[in-house]
């Protein structure tokens, strides 16, 4: 009967150590896998925040109305690609994109020409 009791004891006791490790790793940030961060503009926004205040902005201007605008954020910078109606919708695109893009780089490779 003692021999149960001690055996019991000993594996209560492991189970707390066991537990207090468990409970120390969770509270610990470095003990925890790190997870990959999107790339982020000089302001701190992630790419995906750049690139949906790009096209909020996009769609309030109205010389853009009928235009396909893509953009594509990545640390090296935001892209845009599709088809704008004139050279002025071309520079106006350019030019919010540079507002709202954190300080990233901005490639305009837009084409003017209308919808086929």
């Amino acid at each position: 009967m003692r021999t149960h009791l001690y055996t019991l004891t000993i594996l209560v006791a492991l189970g707390g150590v066991a537990l207090a490790q468990k409970t120390s790793q969770q509270r610990d940030p470095s003990a925890m896998p790190q997870t990959q961060q999107q790339p982020t503009s000089e302001q701190g926004k992630s790419s995906t925040d750049v690139q949906n205040e790009i096209q909020a902005a996009f769609q309030k201007e109205p010389s853009l109305a009928n235009a396909s605008i893509n953009v594509q954020v990545t640390a090296q910078g935001v892209d845009l690609s599709g088809t704008v109606p004139t050279k002025d919708a071309k520079d106006t695109a350019e030019q919010i994109a540079k507002a709202h893009s954190g300080g990233l780089e901005v490639k305009n490779r837009l084409k003017v020409g209308g919808a086929n």
